[in-house]
C-alpha cells in the first residue's frame, strides 16, 4: 500500500502543560528512499499541540486538493486504554465508555476547559481519577498495571511502552495519551470521513484513495529495538547510529552533522518513525490487527498474534 500514500509523517508527542513543548518533533518521509526531513514549527523553535492540530488539518486539506493520495501519520501516544483484560476501560464504573470513539469524547468532555489540548484534568476527575497513578494520587485505589494486547505483542517482539494509566515518572504514558485522545477527537470533528484512525476505522486498498489522512499509533523506541539498536542515553544523537537504524528500514541515512533537537533526541524519534511508517505501510500484514484491537488500538508495525 506504500504507493497509495503521498507522505509518511512521524510525530514525537508530549503531554506536558503549556502552549509549546520542546519534546514535540515532526518529520516526514516521501515515497522512495530519501531520509525523512524534519518539519520545523511555525515559530522556528517549538511545536505545541494546537499547532500540530492545525498543521495536520492543513496537511490533510493540501492532500485533498493535490489529489496525490492521503498522508500516513503516526503519533507516539496510546490511542485507547486496555479493555480486553477486564471487559471495560474503567472496570466497575457505571457508564464506562463502550468503545474508543466514546472514550475520546469522554476524555474531551472532562478536559475541555483546559487549553492547548492538555489532558491532566482526567487525573482529578471525580469518577475516574482513582484509576490513574498520578502525582496527587500515588495510592490510586483503582490503579492496576494493565496492558493492552498490542503492548504484550510489542514486548514479545522487541519493547513495550508503560501502562496507559501511569501518569508519573519518566515513563509516564497517561499524560501524553490523554492529550492525544483530545487531539483525535478534534481531528475527527474537523476532518470527518476524510480521516481514518486505524485500526478503529477500516483501511484497505479500495478505501484509501478517498481519504486525506490515515492516523496510526507509533512507538519510536520499538522501531529502534526491533532492529537490535538501543537508543538509550541519547545514542540516536550519533549520526552513524541513526543512519544504521534508518538503513534497516530501507532509508538513506542522516548527514555527518546530524544533531537532533529535543532534550532526549526527540527529533531522532520522529525521523525513525517516519522511515518505519514508509517501510511498514507496504507490507500487507502490517494492516492486519486482531479483532480486540477495535477496542484497544494497535501499535503500527507490531506483529499481530493469531
Amino acid at each position: 500500500m506504500t504507493a497509495d500514500f503521498a507522505g509518511f509523517v512521524g510525530i514525537d508527542w508530549s503531554g506536558a502543560r503549556g502552549p509549546r513543548q520542546p519534546g514535540i518533533q515532526l518529520a516526514e518521509a516521501r515515497p522512495g528512499h530519501h531520509a525523512p526531513r524534519t518539519i520545523l514549527a511555525d515559530d522556528g523553535r517549538h511545536w505545541g499541540r494546537d499547532t500540530v492540530h492545525d498543521w495536520l488539518i492543513a496537511r490533510a486539506d493540501a492532500a485533498g486538493v493535490a489529489g496525490t493520495g492521503p498522508v500516513l501519520v503516526g503519533i507516539d501516544f496510546a490511542f485507547a486504554h486496555p479493555f480486553v483484560d477486564a471487559g471495560a476501560y474503567y472496570p466497575g464504573l457505571a457508564g464506562s465508555p463502550p468503545d474508543a470513539a466514546a472514550l475520546w469524547g469522554f476524555v474531551e468532555q472532562r478536559c475541555q476547559t483546559d487549553p492547548h489540548l492538555y489532558g491532566g484534568a482526567m487525573f482529578a476527575a471525580s469518577e475516574v481519577g482513582d484509576y490513574y497513578l498520578s502525582p496527587k494520587n500515588h495510592g490510586a485505589p483503582h490503579y492496576r498495571s494493565r496492558r493492552r494486547q498490542t503492548e504484550l505483542a510489542a514486548r514479545a517482539s522487541a519493547r513495550a511502552p508503560s501502562p496507559t494509566f501511569k501518569a508519573i515518572g519518566a515513563d509516564n504514558v497517561a499524560t501524553g495519551s490523554m492529550a492525544g485522545m483530545r487531539l483525535i477527537h478534534a481531528l475527527k470533528a474537523a476532518l470527518g470521513r476524510r480521516l481514518a484512525v486505524w485500526p478503529f476505522d477500516r483501511v484497505d486498498g479500495a478505501g484509501v484513495p478517498s481519504l486525506a489522512m490515515v492516523l496510526v499509533e507509533i512507538f519510536p523506541s520499538y522501531y529502534f529495538h526491533r532492529v537490535g539498536m538501543n537508543p538509550a542515553k541519547n545514542a540516536a544523537a550519533d549520526p552513524g547510529f541513526m543512519s544504521a537504524a534508518l538503513a534497516a528500514y530501507g532509508s538513506e541515512g542522516v548527514g555527518a552533522d546530524f544533531a537532533p533537537r529535543g532534550s532526549d533526541a526527540d527529533e531522532a524519534d520522529a525521523i525513525i518513525s517516519a522511515a518505519a511508517l514508509r517501510w511498514f505501510a507496504g507490507k500487507a500484514g502490517c494492516w492486519e490487527a486482531p479483532p480486540d484491537a477495535a477496542k484497544e488500538g494497535w501499535i503500527f508495525g507490531v506483529p499481530a498474534k493469531t
